[in-house]
């Protein structure tokens, strides 16, 4: 019969393609993941994966065990998301994703005096703009800046963000523009990156006439150095924008620029006391900082 570490070494050999990227993840070396495989298709007279050049490509066989596997890791997932919503103690550990400009302008700012009040909780904050799985556990709370979509979640929504242009200190005062049309050939700092990326490069080239555009970051908040470091404008939730030392609203907020916020977790986990108490502290939070968030002045 085959096992759940057969079948969890069947499942990562065919996510990662190859043996030496599975070794990594199931931290173990290659040789150990190779002769396990070699095991488990010798008992069972079955051929798992085709070894090609580029890489382990499943079988129909193969497939199937995959399949199975899926499964059995879902289950798992969800017995224990259901352990974990019953625990109602106020210590261990809290995962909590979120966007880097989010973590750094908006957690990073109200974290501490959630540990202060809750000394018996850890909190890990995964600040990171690839998106974390709350299904899979990966994090226990997301702070997004978009509607959570999936039925297995639940969310708050914790205010609109608008957005606002900024530039140095060392070059610019508050407010000093008064009109879109008076940043005609101005140079602006691009983000790239996803299609929210896009949207903002697209509203500068629509909007203010003759741009130029210097350069371009992945980051945002590296854009946000980028601007304090020289004369030109960067777009920016004002949430961010604000917080920023070395950065002042040039003009703010923009009227046909904004998103949202909302604060996410698992349905399994609505009930947990250890996430209940963070997504009441994040929400008492934010409405304390909705003139960050509306860029008022």
């Amino acid at each position: 019969m085959i096992s759940w570490n057969d079948y969890q070494y069947v499942l990562t050999i065919s996510r990662a393609g190859n043996i030496s990227s599975a070794a990594k993840q199931l931290k173990v070396n290659t040789s150990t993941v190779f002769r396990r495989l070699e095991k488990i298709e010798t008992a069972y007279k079955l051929k798992l994966f085709e070894r090609h050049r580029h890489g382990y490509i499943p079988t129909e066989a193969g497939q199937e065990i995959i399949s199975a596997a899926e499964r059995i890791e879902q289950e798992a997932f969800s017995a224990e998301r259901a352990l974990t919503g019953k625990d109602q103690k106020l210590t261990g550990r809290l995962r909590i994703t979120s966007t880097e400009s989010l973590a750094a302008s908006f957690l990073s700012r109200h974290i501490p005096s959630f540990t202060e009040e809750y000394p018996g909780l850890y909190i890990e904050i995964i600040s990171d703009n690839q998106r974390l799985s709350l299904t899979e556990r990966e994090a226990d709370i997301a702070l997004r800046p978009t509607r959570p979509t999936e039925e297995s979640l639940i969310g708050r929504k914790l205010s609109t963000l608008k957005w606002g242009i900024y530039g140095s200190t060392t070059h610019y005062q508050p407010y000093q523009i008064p009109d879109l049309k008076n940043l005609e050939g101005k140079s602006f700092i691009a983000w790239s990156g996803g299609p929210l990326a896009q949207q903002t490069t697209d509203w500068l080239r629509k909007n203010i006439p003759a741009v130029h555009i210097a350069y371009e970051s992945s980051s945002m908040l590296t854009n946000a150095q980028l601007a304090i470091n020289s004369r030109d404008l960067i777009l920016l939730p004002c949430l961010t924008g604000q917080n920023w030392h070395g950065l002042v609203p040039v003009f703010s907020p923009l009227a046909d620029v904004e998103g949202e916020l909302w604060l996410v977790t698992h349905r399994d986990l609505q009930k947990n006391a250890r996430v209940r108490a963070l997504l009441d502290h994040l929400a008492k939070a934010a409405m304390g900082d909705r003139q960050l968030f509306q860029g008022e002045n």
